[in-house]
C-alpha cells in the first residue's frame, strides 16, 4: 500500500505501507522506479516564481518541491510549511485558480482558462519574475486546446519574458491529445516536463541564486 499525504512528515506506519510526500513519489513507489533527478537547467536567473495552477493538488505538490529545495513560498492554498498569500509581490507566489475565490460565478479554469491567461500575461510582464510554473490538465470536459491559449500568451510576451515551465496531465486518448498539447507548448518556447514535480524542480534550480534574506 502506498499512502500519499502531500507534505507529510515521517511517522509510524503499519507494515507494508509506504508513505509518499508527493504524487511523483507515490507513482515511483507503485511502479518500483525511482523518481527522475532534477534536469539540468543552465544558468540561474535571480527573481521570483509565479505558479498558476488550475487545481489545488498540483499547486500543493509544487509548493512541497520548492520548499524541499529551500525556497519559501506563499499560496492561497498553502501546503504544510508554506505561508498564506499576501499582497506583497516580492515572494514566490503559487496560486490555485480553481479555488472558490476564483471560480465563484464562473467556470473552472480547466473549462475556461481565460482567467489564468490574464494572470500569465501579467506575470510575464513582471521584471522581477524569473520563472512561471503551469499545469495543463486535459480530458473530457476540459477546454479543447489549453496549450494553444498558453502559447498565444507566451508568444505575445516576447523572448525576454521569464521562462515558462509546464507539465501536461493526460494521455493521447484524451480529446486534446497529450502529444499535440506538448508539441504546441514547446513550439512556443515553453519547457515541458514529464511531471508537475519535475517542473517545480526545474524552476527551483532557475532561482537558486535567491537567498533566504531576500524573501518576503
Amino acid at each position: 500500500v502506498v499512502l500519499c499525504l502531500l507534505g507529510a512528515g515521517a511517522f509510524e506506519l503499519p507494515r507494508g505501507v509506504k508513505l509518499a510526500r508527493t504524487l511523483e513519489a507515490a507513482a515511483a513507489a507503485v511502479s518500483g522506479k525511482r523518481a527522475p533527478r532534477r534536469p539540468a537547467v543552465g544558468r540561474a536567473r535571480k527573481g521570483w516564481i509565479r505558479g498558476l495552477f488550475s487545481g489545488g493538488t498540483l499547486c500543493v505538490e509544487a509548493q512541497i518541491v520548492l520548499m524541499d529545495a529551500g525556497h519559501a513560498v506563499h499560496s492561497n492554498a498553502p501546503a504544510p510549511g508554506a505561508r498564506r498569500l499576501g499582497r506583497s509581490a516580492a515572494s514566490h507566489r503559487l496560486i490555485d485558480l480553481g479555488a472558490d475565490e476564483y471560480t465563484r460565478g464562473r467556470p473552472h479554469p480547466m473549462i475556461d482558462p481565460g482567467l489564468r491567461d490574464a494572470h500569465l500575461a501579467r506575470a510575464l510582464r513582471e521584471r522581477d519574475v524569473a520563472a512561471v510554473l503551469l499545469d495543463v490538465v486535459i480530458g473530457t470536459g476540459a477546454h479543447p486546446d489549453p496549450a494553444g491559449l498558453i502559447a498565444q500568451v507566451v508568444r505575445a510576451a516576447g523572448t525576454r519574458a521569464p521562462q515558462v515551465v509546464a507539465s501536461v496531465t493526460g494521455t493521447d486518448a484524451d480529446p486534446q491529445g497529450y502529444a499535440r498539447q506538448v508539441a504546441t507548448l514547446r513550439a512556443a518556447g515553453v519547457t515541458v516536463t514529464r511531471s508537475n514535480a519535475e517542473a517545480a524542480r526545474i524552476v527551483a534550480g532557475r532561482v537558486r541564486t535567491i537567498r533566504a534574506g531576500a524573501l518576503a
